[in-house]
């Protein structure tokens, strides 16, 4: 399911239960990346997520950089396939939800 930034930061604001996972590299990651979000790089997202996604049935949203190559709509296919059932990506990546002035943060997520 497709997820514009303001309906993200209008679920973030109403503080509904979710997750964020963040696909970029853990570089780029550390460097930018949403407010909350944990980060799974795509490159090793098949052998990372089941141990840190354990809720099949949170809400879980998806991002990368600029989403250009399909990363979110990739890693949303893969978590649909696994039995998620709400599962969607941002449209545009974290770049559409910093050209919407939304913030973000840096540094490493636990």
């Amino acid at each position: 399911m497709d997820i514009t930034p303001e309906k993200l930061k209008s679920e973030m604001e109403k503080e509904s239960p979710m997750v964020i996972v963040d696909l970029q590299e853990a570089r780029l990651y550390q460097h930018n990346h949403i407010p909350g979000a944990i980060n799974i790089p795509m490159d090793g997202f098949q052998a990372e997520y089941p141990a840190l996604l354990k809720d099949k049935d949170l809400p879980t949203v998806v991002t990368g950089e600029f989403d250009e190559l399909g990363k979110g709509s990739k890693a949303g296919e893969i978590l649909e396939a696994a039995g998620y059932t709400k599962v969607g990506h941002i449209v545009g990546g974290l770049m559409a939800w910093r050209n919407a002035g939304y913030p973000t943060e840096s540094g490493v997520e636990s």
